[in-house]
């Protein structure tokens, strides 16, 4: 869906933009969709997406948030926003622990029956909501007498065309309360850093997006989480938390989603730190996983118990694979950073993925996704000021900007910023805010104007 979403902005081919939309909407009308707590369950069973298998993964979620949130900057239909912050809040309020990591997910089945949280009876909803709502929620959400579910029903929105009802609608609260006092259902209570970085990816870009602060402060602390509980006193990522303890020394796809991470955070923060954070672990990344000699990432790093082989996984399942998201790391810091150790080691990778890719290109969308940012013209915005200038954001809050990296320099953050990007050094700071614009290695004339900068 993101590579699809992808070809739309670049080759305006809109069959792409529809393929994107219809699948989002099945989905979000469907029973794999959770229309009272929110979140998704892990995959459909059937052509509709009406039966899932109920387990609900933190990875589905936030990656689905990050296509939702997407399809909302294309289309500006704010059912897709809905979408996204029912997904959030679902991690939020199920997923999150106290100190701001992020548990695994949450079990399909309830005393032994699968599905049996989710799905209610008539009589139930009616009991719950009184005569007038529960008619109304029962017809708008496809509870019958006979069920769609072994019996039961599975709350969905197939074929509906009235709206669904408002995220913090009161009827909908007193469905997840009476929900609470079931057999509550299993939560895998482990802390994949992984998973957690794709989660902070998620609601980083969430904020952003929606202005909404919630979402930007949640993915804050997780990030902070990962630096006090799962790195050691030699700043080595560890793969897993759980119980006070970290387990497994970190893998590619620790590092690489976590740099990835750290970029989101910084495009919705812009504070020079977490860039700096994601240069470190980029160099990391290179320095423990790179295969020198045939191109690509292992999975597992140079100084890791050594296996029978040591594998090295490129294709993208259920999550982007860490060769996929090394890729576009390593694009999007020789933009940031400006170092020509991130161009050569990106270069490296695209000629390795390119490779790979001709065997079945479809099994290597998010490598595609990558790619596109350098095959495609792409442009480097500098701006400097006194203070973060809300034009910026607001462009980054309207478009999906893929095309943009942006740095933001002041007298405050300006020795740190010049550490982790030297070639900002030669841009001066005045009162005035300032735009330097670059495009494939020309710079515009600089603009006081950002409305100048013809950016769309």
């Amino acid at each position: 869906l993101l590579f699809l979403m992808r070809i739309y902005e670049t080759e305006k081919i809109p069959e792409a933009l529809e393929m994107v939309e219809k699948t989002l909407k099945a989905m979000a009308d469907g029973g794999i969709f959770d229309h009272i707590g929110g979140g998704f369950s892990r995959y459909s069973t059937d052509q509709k997406w009406l039966v899932p298998h109920f387990e609900k993964m933190l990875y589905d979620n936030a990656l689905l948030i990050l296509a939702y949130l997407e399809a909302f900057q294309l289309t500006k239909n704010s059912f897709y926003a809905e979408v996204a912050k029912r997904t959030a809040n679902y991690i939020l309020s199920e997923l999150t622990d106290l100190e701001g990591g992020f548990y695994c997910g949450q079990d399909a089945d309830s005393d032994g029956v699968e599905g049996k949280y989710y799905v209610f009876t008539p009589d139930e909803i009616l009991k719950i909501l009184g005569e007038k709502d529960g008619m109304k929620f029962c017809e708008e959400y496809d509870i019958t007498e006979q069920g769609n579910f072994e019996g039961k029903s599975i709350p969905n929105r197939i074929g509906k065309n009235s709206p669904p009802w408002d995220i913090d609608d009161l009827r909908l609260k007193r469905l997840r309360e009476y929900r609470k006092l079931r057999t509550q259902l299993h939560l895998d209570d482990k802390i994949l850093l992984s998973w957690n970085a794709w989660t902070i990816v998620a609601l980083a870009k969430l904020g952003l997006v929606l202005d909404d602060s919630q979402y930007t402060n949640a993915a804050i602390k997780a990030q902070s989480f990962i630096c006090k509980k799962m790195t050691d006193e030699k700043n080595r990522l560890f793969l897993r938390y759980c119980d006070g303890e970290i387990a497994h020394l970190g893998q590619l796809d620790d590092y690489a989603v976590y740099a990835l991470a750290l970029i989101a955070l910084y495009g919705s923060t812009f504070e020079t730190s977490y860039l700096k954070e994601a240069v470190l672990r980029a160099k990391q990344m290179i320095d423990l996983f790179e295969d020198k000699e045939n191109g690509g990432y292992y999975l597992t790093a140079h100084d890791a118990e050594p296996l029978i082989t040591r594998p090295k996984e490129t294709y993208d399942g259920a999550i982007p694979s860490g060769n996929s998201v090394a890729e576009i790391v390593l694009e999007e810091l020789a933009s940031l950073a400006g170092e020509i150790v991130f161009r050569k080691a990106a270069d490296r990778q695209h000629r390795f993925m390119a490779g790979q890719i001709k065997e079945y290109p479809a099994a290597y969308c998010y490598s595609l996704v990558a790619m596109t940012k350098s095959i495609y013209s792409h442009k480097e915005l500098i701006c400097t000021g006194t203070e973060l200038p809300k034009e910026l954001l607001a462009y980054y809050r309207e478009h999906p900007a893929h095309d943009l990296s942006s740095l933001f320099k002041s007298a405050e953050n300006e020795r740190k910023l010049s550490e982790v990007a030297p070639f900002t050094k030669s841009y001066p700071i005045s009162e005035n805010t300032v735009w330097y614009l670059c495009e494939n290695g020309n710079c515009h004339v600089p603009q006081t104007d950002f409305r100048k900068l013809n950016l769309i």
